[in-house]
């Protein structure tokens, strides 16, 4: 076999992802809040690109020292002369006006509401500030106050202490008996159950406090699973109680907090922050990108001009044009994204009208192909834009990835259910079972069958389990527990 080489010419097409190609569709995935971290980090390294809102709140500065010039003319009683320049005299504040102030009002001590607001929120009660305050009056020596700060720097928001004893000691250079010695005496603090380092801790710990603590309450806390489970019978054996005593002593263990930080924590700070807005208005529904949380961002034409019409050397020009460009590519990309992100979501609602009417149960099929086809793009562009992004309608703030679902058949010809719809109906069919007699998965498939839904029995097993509702047998049980009254 001879072995040479040659030369062939070879015609072929291939998709080349050229680095500006690939940070499109990276815009594309980012929600409104990661593309504002992506446009501060631009903003950063390129002097073309400004911020649009800082604009705004330097014409917001200008404004503020008018009105203190306006200020001082009231000071000097330049502004007592002036007369109004139109006729809107219900605006002007004469000396015979009938309104008085109390003393209390009338002073130097006169603050707007905004002054207010931001003093109560300085001013805000928090977990960690309760329990200094209780820290300073209990302990003594330097050592102590110090160990009970760290202890205090590690609670969480539950009220817990979640770091091993071990790991503070290591760290701080205190040893770990004289933590142990602080955080027992810190477990006496309020609300009572703070400084617990678990769940049963916690429990003892208030139940300590109340002096509610004994042998058999100690059981009950130590086997969880079993409560948690309603196995009483179980429990019995353990506590030697007759049924009755141990229904109460369980009364006593579900009033209590097992998380007795939480009551301080302002939850208004976690707040969503949906990138797309659905609103209805009259019977139309409308969609709007939320402007709120999106980037405002401009070039500075007149710094453009200014730099080009300087002398510079190759590099700086190399460097202009490679910023500039940059610049306009990504307000473009920007915008590119902006308009897709709109266009789909408002597919989305035009395609679900009675999702946003009654609810989820009304939630139709609809695949990524269904919106893609609409709109003449892509599925994966589709699957892209609705990737990590939420939805603000007036049924809640939703994943726009919730949407689209699978088909299920319908028992009546013609006719299927979203996976997602069909989810919905188990949940309320479950919630609304008799009390101490649950649905079968068996019972389940009937009843769902009588609703027009077609479902074989080892799929409801499975969307049980992702909506994490458990088996009939052991929801018998947790129904046991939860019908002993307080």
């Amino acid at each position: 076999m001879q072995i040479s080489q040659n030369l062939k010419l070879k015609q072929s097409q291939s998709l080349v992802m050229t680095p500006q190609l690939q940070q499109a569709i990276k815009l594309l995935q980012l929600n409104n809040l990661e593309l504002t971290n992506l446009v501060n980090k631009e903003l950063e390294e390129n002097p073309f690109l400004e911020n649009e809102s800082q604009e705004l709140d330097n014409e917001d500065v200008s404004t503020e020292e008018k009105t203190c010039d306006l200020g001082e003319s009231f000071e000097n009683g330049d502004s007592v002369s002036d007369e109004p320049k139109n006729d809107d005299f219900e605006n002007r504040w004469d000396s015979e006006t009938p309104y008085e102030f109390n003393n209390r009002n009338s002073g130097s001590d006169i603050s707007d509401s905004g002054s207010i607001i931001e003093q109560t929120l300085s001013n805000k009660i928090s977990l960690k500030s309760i329990l200094s305050n209780q820290a300073e009056l209990e302990f003594e020596s330097d050592n102590e106050k110090k160990v009970s700060e760290i202890l205090i720097d590690y609670i969480d928001e539950n009220g817990w202490i979640t770091e091993k004893l071990e790991e503070l000691s290591e760290f701080s250079g205190y040893s770990t008996e004289l933590i142990t010695e602080v955080l027992e005496k810190m477990q006496n603090f309020e609300p009572s159950g703070v400084f617990a380092r678990n769940l049963k801790e916690c429990l003892k710990i208030q139940l300590r406090n109340n002096d509610n603590l004994d042998k058999e309450k100690e059981i009950i806390v130590d086997n969880l699973d079993l409560l948690g489970c309603g196995d009483i019978k179980a429990l019995q054996k353990l506590t030697n109680l007759n049924e009755e005593t141990l229904k109460h002593n369980i009364q006593l263990i579900r009033s209590l907090d097992p998380k007795p930080g939480r009551k301080y924590n302002n939850d208004s700070d976690n707040i969503f922050h949906p990138d797309v807005i659905v609103t209805k208005n009259n019977s139309e529904w409308s969609v709007e990108l939320n402007e709120g949380t999106l980037p405002k961002i401009t070039i500075n034409e007149s710094y453009v001009k200014e730099i080009e019409s300087l002398t510079c050397g190759e590099s700086d020009k190399k460097y202009i044009n490679e910023s500039l460009n940059s610049a306009r590519w990504l307000l473009k990309a920007i915008q590119q994204r902006n308009l897709t992100t709109l266009k789909i979501s408002s597919e989305i609602v035009s395609q679900q009208k009675m999702f946003f009417e009654k609810g989820k149960k009304y939630l139709k099929p609809m695949v990524l192909k269904d919106v893609a086809k609409k709109i003449n793009m892509h599925e994966s562009t589709v699957s892209r834009v609705t990737s990590d992004k939420l939805m603000l309608t007036p049924l809640g703030i939703f994943e726009m990835k919730l949407f689209f679902s699978a088909s299920i058949s319908s028992t009546k010809q013609g006719e299927t259910h979203s996976a997602e719809s069909v989810r919905e109906s188990l949940k309320k069919l479950i919630s609304s079972e008799p009390v101490n007699n649950p649905f079968s998965d068996e019972m389940i498939v009937e009843k769902l069958q009588a609703e027009g839904i077609e479902l074989a029995r080892r799929t409801v097993a499975k969307y049980r389990e992702l909506l994490n509702i458990p088996a009939s047998s052991v929801r018998r049980k947790i129904m046991k527990i939860q019908n002993i009254n307080f």
